[in-house]
């Protein structure tokens, strides 16, 4: 009996794991949703270099989502082996979890939420140039603060995020040191455990003011910075499910929080605490944080390929650079509508008129119409490329890389070859460079050593030596640039002087614009097309068109007198 008496938490044996039905669901549990983690973090990986994984910034979400993953297996092995742990060390593992590593995930969490919106608000730039972010300040050898204004924003994000996370390794580390319940040789007195029996001084090791700025960083991330995100990202209709995952993950942390206070301090929980600890109410926020930053990014890509195919597919059927130029010319009624135009026409050549609609439609998703807006009407796709799609940097490329070759005549002098040049250079700087542009071009590496070969010398002997760490723009953060820390973009006023490298002619963009076109074609081109249609049905009755739909309806009917030599 007197054993007994003597019997706390800090000399209680241990016993042996849980392997009843609970503790091996629970370790099922865990192998089970870690390989398909996992396996699902492995295939975005790979897949890192088509654009919709591209522009998410994998390697941001993916280091939250490893952060937060070793903290959730912690919360579901806590049932089957914590038994075999001292109690106080059990709760020393989980205090310092929650206090430094939970939040430094959920900080670095919401920082890729954040990124959704910066690119969204940078992306604005191709539609409206004058929202071009410019250098805030010029004094960046003396001033530290001017330095942190110009920093790349996400730069800028994370600094203060580190600081923050700093602060609060250092409050939980001193907190810990001043608790006497966790060590009772040392620490601040008046805060022994308290509690006549084992359960009670249990449940008290699991309360207290030290748990305290844990929660307030949960609660600043999930309860202040998680609505403002969604407010933010309500208005913002893009096709990459970008804002489904901000906004769901955003949605299913709210509860965890409220939840982990009512599990620990209201005592009918404590039933349900025996099996369901208070902090898986946190781990199933978790849990869907992982299936929108992994699995639904998973089923774009899949809806990507299809897309892809049908519109590579389609341009295939229906290649023909005769007919194509011959339909450019032509100038018909804008007034057809979307799905019955020509109809009447092909029915008298005998076709069926609903095989007749779908070709129409077909044909809309070829790179020929795709050219003939690119050529006629092209400020609708760059408004939807850069406001729905963010890929605003490929439509903006292939209109500057037009303009720049209708200016100049086929046979150059020497001043308007330098003239060219500075032109071409521009593009250049603003598109391609991995150093200088704010939005690379999703190249592959030998068509950018190809650029760099030409263009990389005058502009650093314009622009000046950046440090970036990157082979190829599938390697690292296209967005994160560089040249955000000195805010240099080449602008009207720079020019280069200098010998014009050997390999420059008027043909140096053809490969890669005829590389960006494809990209168009097979990624933004059929969700512009489907946007157009859903809008064109939703707005046939008020009449209401715009220039790109009334554009490629005209060029769609004016082929209706040729399109039976297809069918």
């Amino acid at each position: 009996m007197a054993a007994m008496a003597d019997l706390t938490v800090y000399n209680m044996p241990t016993s042996p794991p849980n392997l009843d039905g609970v503790g091996v669901f629970y370790i099922s549990l865990c192998v089970i949703w870690t390989t398909l983690v996992l396996v699902g973090m492995i295939f975005c990986l790979v897949n890192r270099h088509i654009p919709i994984l591209r522009v998410r910034g994998l390697p941001l979400s993916f280091s939250a989502i490893t952060v937060l993953h070793v903290y959730w297996i912690l919360g579901q092995i806590s049932y089957p082996i914590g038994p075999i742990l001292s109690t106080v060390i059990a709760y020393d593992i989980q205090f310092f979890a929650m206090g430094i590593y939970y939040p430094l995930g959920i900080a670095l969490f919401q920082a890729s939420n954040i990124r959704f919106l910066h690119v969204a608000k940078m992306q604005k730039q191709f539609v409206h140039p004058e929202l071009r972010p410019q250098r805030k300040c010029k004094d960046t050898k003396s001033s530290w603060l001017c330095r942190l204004k110009n920093m790349d924003y996400m730069k800028r994000t994370l600094s203060l995020i580190g600081i923050g996370m700093v602060l609060q390794f250092i409050i939980t580390v001193a907190m810990w040191l001043a608790c006497k319940k966790y060590h009772p040789t040392y620490g601040i007195s008046g805060t022994e455990i308290r509690g006549a029996t084992i359960a009670e001084q249990i449940v008290y090791l699991g309360r207290g003011w030290e748990w305290w700025p844990s929660l307030l960083w949960q609660v600043i991330w999930t309860w202040i910075v998680a609505p403002i995100l969604i407010w933010q990202a309500w208005g913002i209709h893009e096709t990459l499910g970008w804002r489904t995952q901000t906004i769901g993950c955003c949605l299913s942390s709210l509860h965890a929080t409220p939840m982990f206070l009512i599990a620990s301090y209201v005592p009918a929980f404590a039933k349900v605490n025996t099996y369901f600890s208070p902090s898986q109410w946190i781990h199933i926020s978790i849990m869907m944080w992982e299936i929108f930053t992994v699995f639904v990014p998973i089923f774009y890509v899949i809806r990507f390929w299809t897309l892809s195919k049908q519109a590579t597919a389609l341009t295939t059927k229906y290649n023909s650079a005769s007919i194509s130029m011959t339909m450019l010319n032509k100038s018909p009624s804008p007034s057809v509508k979307w799905n019955n135009a020509s109809s009447s026409t092909l029915g008298e050549k005998d076709q069926p008129v609903e095989s007749s609609n779908v070709c129409l439609v077909d044909r809309m998703y070829t790179m020929d119409a795709l050219e003939h807006v690119l050529n006629h009407n092209p400020q609708q796709l760059q408004e939807f490329a850069a406001l729905s799609d963010f890929s605003g940097e490929n439509v903006a490329f292939l209109s500057q890389v037009a303009s720049w070759k209708s200016c100049w005549p086929e046979s150059l002098d020497e001043k308007q070859l330098l003239d060219a040049f500075n032109q071409a250079l521009r593009i250049y700087a603003n598109f391609i460079s991995t150093q200088d542009a704010e939005f690379p071009l999703n190249i592959s590496s030998q068509t950018l050593k190809q650029m760099q070969s030409v263009f990389e010398q005058p502009a650093r002997s314009i622009l000046g030596e950046k440090s970036v760490n990157t082979t190829s723009p599938f390697e690292a953060d296209p967005f994160a640039h560089p040249q955000g820390s000195e805010g240099v973009r080449m602008s009207h006023d720079d020019r280069y002087t200098g010998d014009i490298p050997i390999g420059f002619d008027m043909a140096i963009f053809n490969d890669l614009q005829e590389e960006i076109k494809y990209l168009v074609l097979t990624n933004t081109w059929p969700k512009f097309v489907e946007s157009m249609r859903r809008r064109s049905s939703d707005t046939e009755r008020s009449g209401y068109t715009t220039q790109s739909e009334t554009s490629l309806r005209s060029w769609i009917s004016s082929q209706r007198l040729k399109l039976g030599s297809f069918l």
